[in-house]
């Protein structure tokens, strides 16, 4: 059986980790350019992957904070799709999962 208090923790510090790197990305995405023209070139290059990485982040803090309303709820490993129970290996690989494999795909 799964343990939830462990759970929520470990989603409690991904959490928390992903706020810092997205708040690092921030950072860096408002540098000033560089002067020289083949360098803002590669910088703008840069900045496409950086804004990339922090959409996924904020995307996976969005399932995380929503996972965690499920367990406030006393609704979490239940899929979202079909009120199924979402199965207990899933949520060991993907802790905000919110739907069962069936209804993901």
């Amino acid at each position: 059986m799964m343990n939830i208090t462990e759970t929520k923790q470990l989603l409690e510090r991904r959490h928390k980790a992903l706020s810092e790197r997205i708040s690092d990305m921030e950072g860096a995405l408002r540098q000033e350019h560089s002067a020289n023209f083949s360098e803002q070139a590669i910088e703008r290059e840069d900045e496409e992957v950086l804004e990339r990485l922090e959409k996924e982040a904020l995307d996976e803090i969005r399932a995380i904070e929503a996972a965690l309303q499920r367990m406030d709820a006393d609704t979490y490993g239940v899929c979202t799709g079909c009120g199924d129970d979402i199965d207990e290996k899933r949520l060991k690989i993907l802790p905000y999962a919110s739907r069962c494999i069936r209804c993901a795909q």
